[in-house]
């Protein structure tokens, strides 16, 4: 009996130590590779009545299980579970970048993403770069990863239904692969690796203040608990 007293003693003074050793540590994001000041990171965890928001200028400084700098590739690591919080006006939960400044369908503005999807929901879907408006239905264009195929969806109109195209097949869990938005006044061009699309969007589009998403829109939300997990090696915005 007194062996057992002992033993409890023990672990009692020596468990909080371990258990605290035992805690992970996430890497943050170096700004030697990655300049991530013109982004908000929008977290699957609730805040208020909506979810987390990390401001761009405080990136350098983050990292949790859903964010953080994998060493072993030099990639941003981006993790989303189906039961994270979602936005208001959407169903599904994401850990997604969202560029701070707007901008309307003039001019020219370019997004280019270097990544890998190295897990997949139970849905086997993830958006992965968008072009979004401020208001519902104003995804004017998604990259879609669904089950190892990578799609561009367009809404020719405001609040109008997506067309979507098909670009590359049979892309591996873990293939590194390149995504381009490039944007000239209404006119969109979708490259993936070296394939290609084009898109003229509405008139109505040109009333709407819109802004690049990058990382990883998971598009599940049931039980039981699945994830998905996107890698990005290099992202950049340009005019």
């Amino acid at each position: 009996m007194k062996n057992i007293f002992k033993i409890i003693v023990h672990c009692g003074l020596l468990c909080p130590i371990l258990f605290h050793a035992q805690k992970t540590t996430y890497t943050t994001v170096p700004t030697t590779q990655f300049d991530l000041k013109g982004f908000n990171l929008q977290l699957p965890i609730q805040k208020n009545n909506s979810i987390t928001i990390i401001k761009g200028s405080e990136l350098a400084q983050f990292s949790s299980e859903n964010f953080y700098y994998s060493t072993e590739d030099k990639s941003i690591r981006f993790f989303c579970s189906s039961d994270g919080k979602a936005t208001q006006g959407s169903h599904y939960p994401r850990t997604e970048l969202r560029q701070i400044d707007e901008w309307h369908f003039e001019n020219r503005h370019n997004l280019q993403v270097k990544m890998a999807v190295l897990k997949q929901p139970g849905t086997g879907k993830i958006i992965i770069g968008q072009i979004h408006g401020s208001s519902k239905g104003t995804e004017a264009v998604k990259i879609w990863w669904n089950n190892g195929e990578i799609q561009a969806g367009f809404k020719k109109e405001v609040v109008g239904k997506e067309q979507r195209t098909t670009l590359l097949k049979n892309i591996a869990l873990g293939q590194i692969f390149e995504y381009s938005i490039q944007q000239n006044n209404l006119d969109i061009q979708v490259t993936i690796n070296q394939q290609t699309t084009t898109f003229n969007l509405g008139e109505s589009w040109k009333s709407e203040s819109v802004y690049f998403k990058a990382g990883n829109y998971l598009q599940d939300n049931k039980t039981p608990l699945t994830s998905g997990t996107v890698a990005i090696y290099q992202i950049k915005v340009s005019q």
